[in-house]
């Protein structure tokens, strides 16, 4: 499971939503949620194009097999938390960019800037299930064992995928607080 944390998120726009709203009850709490919220369902959107920059899985195929919770917290004195959490199970090699040939090489590449590697041992086949990437423990012809690549939470741990996510969250923060303060003051959505 992986998590991501934004501790920081528009100090500015949190004194001007305090201005403006101070004299509403609950009113901070309420534009500063919603907000909060619209940018981790933004990010979490998002979450499959920043793996698949990073990763040779493609953006559907990360959206179908990542779990994702936001939890929002709200502390004493305004003081707001997200925490976005991803999990998932590993992904068969062959959901990465992986391609195989009839005199049994195969060769897989895991990571957008890494190259592609051979894979000496390897074999693919359809044993137990769907076609995917083998390789046999011991001399004998069983027991074999399936190769995975990295999980959907394994993926977003990537650094440069936590910055993306991080902007995302900051940048859709400041562009939805204003709407939420103008639905706060003239008393839209509850």
């Amino acid at each position: 499971m992986s998590f991501i944390r934004v501790n920081e998120v528009g100090d500015g726009s949190l004194e001007r939503v305090n201005k403006l709203l101070h004299n509403v009850p609950g009113g901070v709490y309420k534009a500063a949620f919603s907000a909060l919220r619209r940018a981790g369902d933004t990010a979490k959107t998002r979450a499959g194009q920043f793996a698949a920059a990073e990763y040779t899985i493609n953006k559907g195929e990360f959206m179908r097999r990542v779990h994702s919770k936001t939890h929002i917290t709200g502390g004493a004195g305004g003081v707001m938390g997200m925490s976005i959490s991803f999990s998932g199970t590993v992904l068969p090699l062959l959901t990465f960019n992986t391609t195989y040939s009839r005199d049994g090489t195969v060769q897989t590449q895991v990571k957008r800037n890494g190259g592609a590697a051979t894979l000496q041992h390897a074999f693919v086949a359809r044993i137990f299930g769907p076609t995917a990437v083998f390789e046999r423990v011991g001399s004998p012809r069983f027991p074999v064992e399936q190769k995975f690549g990295p999980s959907t939470g394994h993926m977003m741990r990537n650094e440069e995928v936590i910055e993306k996510m991080d902007e995302t969250i900051r940048d859709t923060y400041e562009k939805r607080v204003e709407h939420e303060i103008l639905r706060v003051l003239n008393g839209w959505g509850g």
